[in-house]
């Protein structure tokens, strides 16, 4: 699995076309603190991917090839983070690291 980017659904990468954002912000559901900003790429073929920052959120949160990840976009740029494990229990967070 490359940890570098992470690609979004294709679906919403045609929500969003038009308006593609450079950066978004990451936020876990769960979590006090913490928004990341992350960088955003577009292939040109309508692939969306997180970049940069994704690997060090997917690091500070444990999240692994195994994890189930849901992503709830508000509209403005931010998303919320949910990360379920493999018995697909959600992981709770009392607050992000700086990275």
């Amino acid at each position: 699995m490359r940890w570098d980017r992470l690609r979004l659904a294709q679906w919403f990468a045609s929500i969003v076309e038009g308006q593609e954002p450079n950066q978004v912000f990451l936020r876990v559901s769960s979590g006090t603190t913490g928004l990341w900003p992350t960088e955003v790429m577009f292939d040109g073929e309508g692939q969306m991917f997180l970049h940069n920052v994704w690997k060090c959120f997917a690091r500070s949160h444990d999240i692994e090839a195994r994890h189930f990840v849901v992503f709830k976009y508000d509209g403005h740029g931010n998303f919320s983070v949910k990360v379920f494990d493999e018995t697909m229990c959600c992981r709770h967070y009392h607050s992000d690291e700086d990275y």
